[in-house]
């Protein structure tokens, strides 16, 4: 009896070396990404480039993203998933360097088609690795604080970047972004990725064709984080051209505040998640972003901008991280690097398409409408979820009346 005890407490166990080190080196990862938000958009601004032309740049990134997740299973048989995510790494780190070497439209173009690669090697093989070491009934704390990483990362760069496009000369920000990515790669020799309890050539025969891009069971979960990430995308992207379109100053503002929102959120949405199920948090995760859009347009000031920092900070903190944990539980463990992939794929496409359209919307109606019309993604999100549930209460009725 105790040693089955001891047996339950240690698959229970969360906070190994491992999961320790992927949160770390993922964070890392997302930090030098997250570096270039504000600085990107701003650096192609001063080189004359239109909001349109930003977007197609935020957009080409997220393109080969999603390409490269849809080839990680494939390319994992070959190289293994250690060789794959340092070979993904490598890449990512090289094009930081790019940016700080070249200042064409077209060349940053290139870069970013380069650098879409590695992003979706890494992330893809952080996520299904994390989640096949974090216990399937602690799913939701675990991808919850696996995801604080991320959610820190989301107010250290952006601040950091904001802050640094004030200075005359702010290219050294793309060094810095390229020695952090660095770090992640030193941390990531350390991880035990290739586990032999689930050896890479049984993930490669359990499926074939276009069951390796696309993994069916998480399909609900990846169309809701496809509308969220429309709005990550394009409110990442505009805010600091938004904010500086009324003359507001200190920005970096917003990005700390999303972020504690975010982070205040996590740290009970996971466990929550775990007792109570998705919707108990994806309803309320709606709502706060629909108001936070409305807030967002009737900004003035940089009060109101942090208003609005707060409900969406806390929308995210709300949706993303129970999507993604409802997803991997879904999936047994040798489907969720397909799992991963299907989910971030659908996020890519979002936070592709959401600075494209927003950019577009934004020539048209300017930032404020835009903000507004945002709203929109959320009223639907509402209707998808409600329709599912109704459709599945109906169904489960009927099981009950046969």
């Amino acid at each position: 009896m105790e040693q089955t005890n001891a047996a339950n407490v240690k698959t229970n166990k969360l906070w190994s070396k491992d999961y320790i080190l992927l949160i770390t080196a993922n964070f890392f990862l997302f930090f030098a990404g997250c570096l270039l938000l504000p600085v990107l958009p701003f650096t192609l601004k001063q080189s004359g480039a239109n909001d349109f032309q930003i977007g197609v740049v935020i957009a080409v990134f997220y393109i080969t993203s999603l390409l490269m997740r849809s080839l990680t299973s494939k390319a994992v048989a070959k190289v293994g998933k250690k060789g794959l995510l340092l070979l993904g790494m490598f890449t990512f780190t090289l094009a930081m360097v790019g940016y700080y070497l070249f200042a064409g439209l077209t060349v940053i173009i290139i870069l970013r088609l380069v650098q879409g690669l590695g992003f979706g090697a890494s992330t893809t093989l952080y996520g299904s690795t994390v989640a096949n070491i974090v216990p399937n009934e602690r799913m939701g704390e675990g991808m919850g604080f696996f995801g604080l990483g991320i959610s820190i990362a989301f107010v250290l760069g952006p601040c950091l970047g904001a802050a640094a496009v004030s200075l005359t000369n702010f290219k050294w920000v793309f060094l810095a972004a390229a020695l952090l990515a660095l770090v992640s790669i030193l941390l990531t020799q350390f991880i035990r990725v290739d586990r032999p309890e689930q050896p890479v050539e049984n993930q490669a025969q359990s499926s074939g064709g276009l069951s390796e891009i696309i993994e069916p069971k998480v399909l609900y979960e990846s169309g809701f984080v496809l509308l969220l990430g429309l709005l990550m995308g394009a409110f990442d992207t505009y805010i600091v051209l938004y904010a500086r379109q009324m003359d507001i100053g200190n920005i970096y503002l917003y990005f700390i505040v999303t972020t504690g929102a975010e982070v205040c959120v996590r740290l009970f949405s996971g466990k929550l998640y775990d007792k109570r199920g998705m919707n108990i948090l994806v309803i309320p995760g709606i709502v706060i972003g629909f108001i936070g859009c409305i807030v967002a347009a009737q900004a003035a000031d940089l009060l109101m901008i942090c208003v609005f920092a707060v409900f969406y900070g806390a929308s995210i903190g709300m949706i993303f991280p129970v999507l993604e944990a409802n997803a991997m539980k879904k999936v047994a463990p040798e489907r969720r690097i397909a799992a991963n992939a299907t989910f971030h794929n659908f996020l890519d496409v979002g936070s592709g398409l959401g600075p494209l359209l927003f950019g577009a919307a934004s020539q048209l109606a300017g930032y404020s409408k835009t903000f507004f019309l945002s709203g929109a993604v959320f009223v639907v999100m509402l209707a998808i979820l409600l329709s599912h549930e109704i459709r599945f209460r109906k169904k489960k009725n009927t099981i009950r009346q046969d």
